[in-house]
């Protein structure tokens, strides 16, 4: 893994202040322009060769298909192995997982991240991300991979917050190409908005636990 430089410090730092004080943050640039197009390049190659799966809801004998939820299509990545395009992304990644460690002491151990693809007209209705038998998801992460995406294109995450009145507000943040959002896994409830062209990201999650069979990852 590379060393921590000045640039990723002020970016890790903006995305706890965001964390701490919002719920949720983003950071544009997290990766550059060559980098996602290598990654976009990859992801949508898989994709057209049929490499991906429908995504389901639920865990274990909770696993289900429902196209009236969730309409995306994945492909789930090895963090220990993963595509070379995606090296600069996973090498960010834990940077950014050490460095949250160490500032917010958030014990993060493990990390799961899909490929994920919503194809035109598709959508993820309004959930949280945290199994009914589970809370070892920690902070859920989503890097997009769109360049020349505009709100007309649709497909935004929308994050939902409770008010203190009882009311309720929700901020919609477009799949802009390089942008990194993350948030609690365990309290925002978010969903995607139906996508009027294809969308690409690399999403999921860091954890505090990792299976008991598995080898621990670098620095975590």
């Amino acid at each position: 893994m590379n060393t921590l430089v000045q640039s990723d410090e002020q970016l890790f730092e903006g995305l706890i202040t965001g964390i701490l004080t919002e719920g949720y943050a983003l950071a544009d640039g997290f990766l550059s322009v060559p980098e996602v197009k290598n990654i976009l390049e990859a992801s949508s190659r898989s994709y057209e060769e049929g490499g991906f799966n429908i995504a389901g809801i639920g865990k274990n004998q909770y696993y289900q298909f429902n196209r009236n939820i969730r309409g995306d299509h994945i492909q789930w990545l090895d963090p220990f192995h993963p595509p070379e395009a995606c090296l600069p992304f996973f090498d960010r990644l834990h940077n950014m997982a050490r460095y949250f460690n160490q500032n917010l002491y958030m014990g993060i151990r493990d990390m799961e991240l899909h490929f994920a693809v919503y194809p035109e007209g598709t959508f993820y209705k309004r959930h949280l991300d945290v199994f009914q038998h589970t809370t070892a998801r920690k902070l859920s992460v989503i890097c997009y991979l769109n360049f020349d995406w505009v709100a007309e294109d649709g497909g935004q995450l929308r994050l939902y917050f409770p008010q203190d009145d009882g009311t309720e507000r929700h901020v919609d943040i477009l799949p802009l190409a390089g942008r990194l959002v993350c948030f609690n896994s365990q309290s925002l409830e978010h969903e995607v908005l139906p996508a009027r062209r294809r969308r690409y990201s690399i999403t999921g999650w860091l954890k505090d636990e990792r299976p008991l069979s598995a080898p621990p990852l670098p620095g975590l």
